[in-house]
């Protein structure tokens, strides 16, 4: 089956994307099926069929058995995957992988060879990725919270360090797909996700699907689901009580390029 691996990072608009996403009648649209705390994008109807190919009896997909399989056997997790997908009439699989989700190592070993496998970037500006990501952390929520009225006091060095880590998982792949000939298409969430009618996201999906060598239709009409925008203000300023002062640290150390562009 062809399987669309989605590199990214939080905050970078992916599970309003993935939610788009479902509106392909060929596709499924899987989460983050390798995040720590659960396989999520998992819905409950597949839950009987992959209890029997993985062998574990779990109870739902935050089930700590799940999430050690998918970790202690990731391409195992994936055919199982591959199989739902398939029982659900779909012929091709999608989902996401954030850095902190497997090691670069496991990944390249047991994910990235797979016959069928593409993988496709989704970037966000940096600043704005790292705020929002910041506002998720402190409030230990990441959907159906409004974070608009909360206002964080950004650290610079830790910024910094963020910024380092976040290039280096994105370079990583880059290069791993250019040393392969690959194709490395790139999703942008200003320009492809935010504010986008669902309709146009499908069809810029299904444009940059096809670079990848993989058709799919996108219908005239889609559905969103319940997520809705968690933070209103358009404003960094609004955002950030000590934005003057991080902001002057930001240029002091020559990062404003950086923190206002992407992470390739």
């Amino acid at each position: 089956m062809d399987a669309i691996c989605l590199i990214a990072a939080p905050r970078t608009g992916t599970n309003h994307l993935c939610e788009v996403l479902r509106n392909f009648a060929d596709l499924a649209s899987w989460l983050e099926v390798y995040e720590l705390n659960g396989a999520h994008g998992v819905e409950a109807d597949a839950w009987p069929l992959l209890r029997r190919l993985t062998g574990v009896d779990f109870a739902n997909n935050r089930d700590p058995r799940l999430i050690a399989f998918a970790h202690e056997h990731p391409s195992a997790w994936l055919d199982a995957l591959e199989i739902a997908a398939r029982d659900a009439g779909k012929r091709v699989m999608s989902f996401k992988l954030f850095r902190h989700h497997l090691p670069p190592e496991t990944i390249e070993r047991e994910i990235m060879p797979r016959p069928g496998m593409r993988a496709m970037m989704v970037v966000r500006r940096q600043i704005d990725s790292y705020v929002s990501w910041r506002k998720a952390v402190e409030l230990g929520k990441w959907q159906g919270v409004d974070t608009t009225g909360m206002r964080l006091e950004l650290d610079p060095q830790k910024f910094t360090e963020w910024l380092d880590a976040q290039e280096r998982w994105y370079d990583h792949w880059r290069n791993y797909l250019n040393r392969r000939f690959l194709p490395c298409p790139v999703l942008r969430y200003e320009s492809d996700i935010d504010h986008q009618p669902p309709e146009a996201m499908l069809r810029r999906f299904a444009a940059t699907a096809a670079q990848l060598g993989i058709t799919l239709k996108a219908p005239g009409t889609a559905v969103i689901g319940g997520l809705q925008r968690q933070d209103r203000a358009r404003n960094i300023g609004e955002k950030v009580r000590n934005w003057t002062a991080f902001s002057r640290e930001v240029f002091k150390r020559g990062l404003e390029k950086r923190a206002f562009g992407y992470p390739i």
